[in-house]
């Protein structure tokens, strides 16, 4: 059993976001086993024989004292239409192979391609990525996610983007939004009407 996984994107036969997923690999371990981890997340993982011109979804789960890593072709499939819903309980701050809260939320999107889940009246996340809103001018985060993504905290680091406590009514204020994840990086052609996002 992997509790614990990484989903990382490959690209150009490179790693994407490398240190921050070794990094959210690290503060995970500590907070799951309370002690450091004796391997790297990448320990053991050659790319040589994998296709330079495709994009490839690496998973990695991982234990106490090892991992266990798989490739996948990876072809883009963002959501573009999101059905707010409400769980006040729900928490993912550790990216668990166990994900049956987040994927019984899911199955609430009725005709909307994901959820957006609000808690405590706050918005978090979809039920696969963090979120960005611009209102044309900045582009925010919330700062309030279930769980802190690799891309997301690039881009903070950057200055790319800023964090800000969003309200459930506050949404209909900006002008468009746009996923991001380790395998949806920030694109700025790709914002989606604010208007996609219901109740």
């Amino acid at each position: 059993m992997y509790p614990l996984f990484e989903s990382v994107c490959i690209e150009n036969s490179q790693i994407k976001n490398a240190d921050y997923h070794e990094a959210r690999f690290r503060r995970s371990y500590i907070q799951l086993y309370k002690t450091h981890s004796t391997y790297s997340l990448f320990d053991g993982i050659h790319l040589t024989n994998l296709d330079p011109t495709l994009k490839y979804k690496l998973r990695i789960g991982y234990k106490q004292h090892g991992t266990l890593f798989s490739f996948s072709a990876y072809e883009n499939s963002i959501p573009s239409s999101l059905k707010l819903v409400s769980d006040d309980t729900i928490s993912y701050n550790l990216k668990r192979n166990n994900r049956k809260k987040l994927n019984n939320l899911y199955k609430l999107k009725g005709d909307f391609d994901d959820v957006l889940i609000i808690k405590n009246g706050l918005v978090t996340d979809t039920s696969y990525a963090n979120i960005l809103f611009t209102d044309g001018k900045q582009i925010v985060t919330p700062a309030t996610p279930l769980l802190e993504g690799t891309c997301r905290a690039r881009l903070l680091d950057h200055n790319k983007i800023s964090e800000k406590r969003i309200l459930e009514d506050e949404i209909q204020n900006f002008e468009s939004f746009q996923l991001i994840n380790a395998l949806n990086d920030f694109d700025e052609n790709r914002w989606i009407p604010i208007k996609n996002i219901q109740r």
